[in-house]
């Protein structure tokens, strides 16, 4: 099996993506090599991960890994112009959507002939067929099961069951002992931040961030506020960066500002209303709307402890 041919002590990361040309938000998410077991090969193997929270639009996923693989094998032979082997690249899919995964796995589905002919030109067509990681089938004792650091165990929890409602109920129910272990590892903290970060960004509207507050504060310390705090920070931030980056699309200095202050309002409503609901009504949508980069900021970071509104407008 490639498993056991594989010194995965060498596994690394290697950094950089392959943008689709005139498509910007599509890249390859993470791309690792590593070399073969007990032997002198000084080309190694990559696997490509690809993470799909949703059905890929038209159904061509194998269309888009093929793209990936060419520009790997593109850039592995610049930098290696004498070589005269190219590496393996292994694809795997992690998915955690809702809708069942119905995309073809295999490039020759994707590829218009009549049934009669396939025998016959199969020789002469690419063919490959990708990992299918799907998490939204996976039970949750298989997911224990599995050889993995407890971070590795939290983010794929998180990802299973980030867009749900009951998530947190969940974490504390099912997967306290991973919380703990993840939080308490080397650097622990600052992986569990980015996690928050990512609840906060795919599950904002139905978080309920008092519960999640008191789970942490419970089963971590009392220091997991300002974790929370921070991750709140960060995903902000994060607003803020894809409004300057609307802008700059936009290609005027208006744009640019416009964009960043919707990115700020965009952040802060979401935040209230998974808070306190109903009570997001048109007059705080108004005042929001009209408020400095400043306040909404200060507002902001409020909304993860007032317990009312009242109490995150005051003075």
């Amino acid at each position: 099996m490639l498993a056991d041919e594989i010194d995965w002590l060498t596994l690394v990361h290697q950094p950089g993506s392959f943008v689709e040309p005139g498509i910007p938000d599509q890249h390859t998410d993470l791309l690792f090599s590593a070399e073969w077991r007990n032997g002198t090969d000084e080309v190694p193997v990559f696997f490509l991960f690809e993470h799909q929270s949703t059905l890929p639009d038209g159904g061509l996923m194998a269309f888009r890994i093929l793209r990936y693989k060419v520009r790997i094998w593109e850039r592995w032979h610049a930098e290696h112009p004498t070589a005269v082997a190219l590496p393996i690249i292994v694809p795997i899919v992690l998915y955690h959507g809702a809708a069942a995964w119905s995309v073809p796995r295999a490039f020759g589905d994707l590829l218009a002939m009549r049934a009669r002919v396939r025998s016959t030109i199969d020789p002469y067509l690419v063919g490959f067929s990708y990992l299918l990681d799907n998490l939204s089938e996976l039970p949750d004792d298989h997911l224990r099961r599995r050889s993995m650091t407890a971070l590795g165990q939290l983010a794929a929890v998180c990802f299973k069951y980030g867009r749900r409602p009951d998530l947190v109920y969940r974490l504390g129910r099912d997967w306290v002992d991973v919380l703990r272990a993840a939080a308490r590892a080397p650097h622990g903290r600052e992986a569990l931040e980015q996690v928050l970060r990512y609840i906060l960004e795919v599950n904002g509207e139905h978080l309920d961030t008092e519960e999640l507050k008191s789970l942490l504060e419970r089963e971590i310390g009392s220091e997991a506020k300002d974790t929370i705090v921070t991750a709140a920070q960060r995903y902000i931030e994060q607003g803020r960066q894809e409004g300057r980056q609307e802008g700059r699309q936009e290609g005027r200095q208006e744009g640019r500002q416009e964009g960043f202050q919707q990115g700020e309002r965009a952040v802060l409503l979401r935040l209230l209303r998974h808070r306190f609901g109903g009570a997001v009504d048109a007059d705080v949508e108004q005042r929001i709307a009209k408020a400095s980069v400043d306040q909404i900021d200060t507002w902001a970071i409020r909304a993860l402890t007032a317990a009312t509104l009242a109490e995150l407008f005051a003075d």
